[in-house]
């Protein structure tokens, strides 16, 4: 009968199932409970490194450190409050001497494109850059040579020439009609006709 009990007992035991169930948070109840795990952490974290430090929180090793600063700078003789100002000074020179040639070559850049009556002076800057690096780099022959090769910086339009009687068997309208192939060829002649 024991072992019948037992065997009774071993099937009415309930073994806990995993039901998915869906929990619905809003957004600022999970930002809370998110900050709250995030405190603990960096909780931890101060007094780990506070203790590291020798103090009794941040805020001391701030103070200290803070005082520290003070104490060097109100130590720190006229001697070296000159030499920073000095080198802070220096500094200062530097970038406005960086910025005066850099701003020196944009004008010579731009005086070069205004005589030369360039339009796009960007692009012009550019193939300059580029040339320049050559040995033989000569300006004038430069832009000779950009005159022939890229008229379009120079604000001249080329207009490309078509001879129409070239590509077609009849000057009349008509038979051209007739004979076109393709609609490009009847866009070619509604172009010729405009």
């Amino acid at each position: 009968m024991a072992d019948e009990q037992k065997a009774v007992e071993q099937q009415t035991v309930d073994t806990p199932t995993t039901e998915t169930k869906e929990v619905v948070l809003s957004q600022s109840k999970l930002d809370a409970l998110i900050d709250k795990a995030f405190s603990k952490g960096a909780k931890r974290a101060s007094g780990e490194l506070s203790e590291q430090l020798g103090v009794e929180s941040i805020e001391q090793a701030h103070q200290l450190i803070k005082a520290k600063r003070q104490f060097d700078e109100d130590n720190k003789s006229d001697l070296d409050k000159a030499a920073e100002t000095i080198n802070m000074l220096n500094q200062t020179i530097e970038g406005l001497e960086s910025s005066n040639k850099e701003i020196q070559s944009n004008m010579e850049f731009q005086k070069v494109a205004t005589d030369n009556g360039i339009k796009d002076t960007d692009y012009f800057k550019h193939l300059m850059m580029q040339a320049k690096k050559t040995e033989d780099f000569d300006q004038s022959e430069f832009i000779s040579a950009l005159k022939a090769e890229k008229p379009y910086l120079f604000g001249v339009q080329e207009t490309k020439r078509v001879d129409a009687t070239q590509s077609r068997q009849s000057l009349d309208v008509k038979d051209r009609i007739k004979n076109a192939t393709s609609m490009r060829d009847l866009y070619a002649l509604q172009n010729e006709i405009e």
